[in-house]
């Protein structure tokens, strides 16, 4: 998450020559086999929606490629696409970040398979003063205000259910965030938890956790890249 407002600031600054987006969630399994080289390991779905160019729109004007596109998704059989409103792909967009800021960074810290993170008190603890920061982040976001049930979607009991469903769906998996530092990558924790940590601090919600969690991932991965010889290693400067 996070994405596009990074594009829009870094490619398309102004937004009159803006592109309309298409986002998307899937739950298709995928990894890489070296790089472009992807095998698809399992079927699933895809969400998609057109974003709107102002969010306020009440009918917004779509542009024809954007909707052209849109056709020829849904279209396709094999990728069972389903096209959503904005705000109902932004809640199933949540609720998958809600689950990906559990998993991903718990499982690469710990170097274990998704799975070992079910039935250890120690874990659940840890999911849920997590889950505390995410669950009121998401419920203050502007763009979900006035949104049904939002409050009950994204409670955190709620949540923590969908994160214990998914770990055990995928309890033999290794998460992207672990194979990323095994390998000496970079990670997406900064789309991840980052996303959660910068627009709490836009409501003026402070997320501690997610924010201590951010770096300690981000400091693994530097070590694991240094160790492999991925990432030069920071040098300090001695004055003499």
């Amino acid at each position: 998450m996070g994405v596009i407002e990074e594009v829009n600031d870094l490619v398309f600054p102004d937004p009159v020559t803006r592109p309309q987006y298409v986002l998307g969630i899937t739950s298709h399994g995928v990894y890489r086999k070296q790089p472009f080289n992807l095998i698809h390991s399992g079927h699933g779905t895809t969400a998609l929606a057109i974003l709107p160019r102002d969010i306020e729109e009440v009918k917004p004007d779509f542009e024809s490629s954007a909707l052209y596109l849109l056709r020829t998704i849904t279209r396709t059989p094999a990728l069972a696409a389903v096209g959503f409103a904005p705000t109902d792909l932004l809640q199933l967009q949540m609720e998958k970040l809600a689950v990906n800021a559990i998993i991903n960074p718990l499982t690469a810290l710990m170097g274990c398979l998704n799975g070992d993170l079910l039935q250890r008190t120690s874990i659940s603890r840890v999911m849920r003063l997590l889950l505390a920061e995410i669950s009121i982040v998401i419920r203050s976001l502007p763009e979900l205000q006035g949104v049904p049930n939002v409050n009950t979607r994204f409670d955190i009991r709620r949540l923590e259910a969908q994160v214990l469903g998914i770990a055990e769906k995928t309890a033999s998996n290794k998460s992207s965030m672990l194979q990323d530092i095994s390998q000496g990558r970079l990670t997406e924790i900064e789309y991840i938890n980052g996303y959660i940590i910068r627009r709490g601090e836009e409501a003026g919600i402070r997320c501690v956790l997610n924010y201590m969690l951010m770096h300690i991932i981000k400091a693994k991965g530097r070590l694991e890249g240094e160790r492999q010889g991925v990432i030069l290693p920071l040098v300090s400067r001695v004055s003499g």
